[in-house]
């Protein structure tokens, strides 16, 4: 699974407060510091896409995609499962959950998605040696009522240059 939280923006913007909180700022007695502000753990989830394009995937080809699409879609991976590595980045918003299924390959994954906020998990599959190159491949997405998604599938060769 490949996340890309924005960790160093939360670093960052925790940084001033808890140097604030230990150099005292002139606390005299009977005055405490403010605490430091609590870390964010890093999450797969991001705020700042959209589901009304599909994510933009620049590393290799893309073999299946879909955008500002509602319920369940079945959808044809272009070329067949093959040999290599899989990227799947999805994103939701709704409130509700989201399953991928790869069924050639026995790879489904989980995604809660929420109201007024767009997440996105990008997970990657290395399919050497689970698949024949060229085995024919179906992917599926299911989604709860209310949810909008977007997805792309890219397939790079396991060296990590482009398939196409």
């Amino acid at each position: 699974m490949r996340n890309h939280p924005r960790v160093w923006a939360t670093a960052v913007s925790t940084l001033p407060v808890a140097l604030f909180a230990a150099t005292g700022c002139g606390s005299g007695p009977g005055h405490t510091a403010p605490a430091p502000a609590a870390r964010t753990p890093a999450s797969a989830a991001r705020t700042w896409d959209s589901v009304t394009k599909a994510p933009a995937f620049p590393d290799g080809e893309v073999v299946a995609q879909a955008a500002n699409a509602t319920g369940g879609r079945e959808m044809e991976i272009k070329g067949g499962v093959g040999s290599g590595i899989l990227s799947v980045q999805v994103q939701c918003e709704g409130n509700g959950e989201l399953t991928v299924d790869l069924g050639p390959l026995g790879f489904r994954f989980p995604f809660a998605c929420a109201a007024g906020r767009v997440n996105t998990i990008d997970n990657e599959v290395n399919t050497k040696g689970m698949a024949r190159p060229r085995t024919p491949g179906t992917l599926r997405v299911t989604a709860s009522a209310g949810v909008r998604w977007a997805i792309t599938v890219g397939r790079q060769d396991v060296s990590g240059r482009s398939s196409s």
